[in-house]
């Protein structure tokens, strides 16, 4: 069951952020103004929930493309992630967060709890092209994820608000 306490309320301005990817060039949120943006937190590659989230999402890539950017950020450091992503590459960017700075920015650091501790709770949000976050799934557990057909319905009206 989804946390309505955690993450960013609806309507509201996605804070801006900058992380360094995989390659040391800095990724920020503005660098998508003008294009919506899916944005999934994860807890680790390690997490096999969130691999399989990540998979769904390079599965399903030929609806999601055309939708919205896709930017997942991970509570990791960036050999971890890299290492992930030599066996299993992603079509969109894998940032590291090591210091989980982004992470607690949006509200879904999981500082100690039954399921984890200093990780992401699993999150998905969507962030429209004026930057004001549409959608927002914030898992209650590792296997709590967002049914990915909806994920796409809510961007799919994305394309009415322009």
């Amino acid at each position: 069951m989804a946390l309505a306490d955690k993450g960013l309320t609806l309507g509201t301005l996605a804070p801006a952020w900058q992380l360094a990817g995989l390659d040391d060039k800095l990724v920020s949120l503005d660098q998508f103004q003008g294009q919506p943006v899916l944005l999934i937190f994860l807890r680790g590659t390690w997490c096999p929930n969130c691999r399989k989230q990540m998979e769904t999402v390079r599965n399903e890539w030929s609806r999601v493309a055309p939708l919205a950017r896709v930017i997942a950020i991970v509570s990791q450091a960036g050999p971890e992630v890299s290492d992930y992503l030599s066996r299993n590459p992603m079509p969109f960017p894998l940032l590291p967060d090591p210091n989980r700075d982004v992470i607690k920015l949006y509200g879904v650091y999981q500082r100690l709890g039954l399921d984890g501790f200093r990780v992401a709770y699993p999150t998905t949000m969507i962030i429209d092209q004026g930057g004001i976050v549409r959608y927002s799934y914030v898992g209650g557990s590792q296997f709590d994820r967002p049914d990915f057909n909806q994920v796409l319905v809510e961007l799919e009206k994305l394309k009415t608000r322009i």
